[in-house]
């Protein structure tokens, strides 16, 4: 994708000019349901309690982390643009999301610290997938939440069809060369 010239202010603002209410709508609702399905030890007022609490602490911060990742498309190269995208964002995300839980529950909230990073990077990579294939944008190129929301079961089967798509074109030229050689040999 091209590098788009914009002014110092404009990239600044970008954040907040371009929050993502798509991708902060759909993760807070995730996240709180999240929350009170993993608390379910606990009595179910305090587990809607902790749902509605993250999901609006989601709400907040969510849109302005998101994009950020979307103003990453912008970055001209690739590797630059993903590296940014699906690791420096979302660690810094996760990094603000663990302070505050640090914060309000102390030291209990070193037990997450594995499984929120390794769910922040998946979800990072496919939200990664997402935007480069359009969906879930704000502003310029953006569809509407109906569109994106047809587009995302299609999408999410080409996240984790990806690897193997990419496994079979690695492995062809490989088998076309050994076939090529064992004609070579008769």
């Amino acid at each position: 994708m091209a590098t788009r010239k914009t002014g110092i202010w404009a990239d600044l603002l970008y954040p907040f000019t371009h929050w993502n209410w798509k991708v902060s709508l759909l993760t807070a609702l995730l996240r709180g349901l999240a929350c009170v399905g993993i608390l379910r030890h606990l009595q179910a007022p305090i587990r809607w309690h902790f749902g509605l609490v993250e999901a609006a602490f989601v709400l907040c911060t969510c849109g302005f982390f998101s994009a950020v990742q979307q103003q990453t498309l912008r970055i001209g190269r690739e590797a630059l643009a993903w590296l940014a995208c699906v690791i420096a964002v979302p660690l810094s995300s996760l990094a603000c999301d663990a302070g505050l839980h640090f914060w309000l529950d102390g030291r209990n909230t070193s037990r997450l610290g594995a499984a929120a990073l390794t769910f922040t990077v998946l979800s990072a990579t496919m939200h990664w997938h997402m935007i480069r294939n359009g969906a879930l944008l704000v502003g310029d190129g953006a569809h509407s939440l109906a569109t994106d929301l047809r587009r995302i079961p299609r999408l999410v089967g080409a996240y984790f069809a990806a690897p193997i798509v990419w496994i079979g074109k690695t492995a062809r030229p490989t088998m076309r060369r050994t076939a090529a050689e064992e004609r070579a040999v008769a």
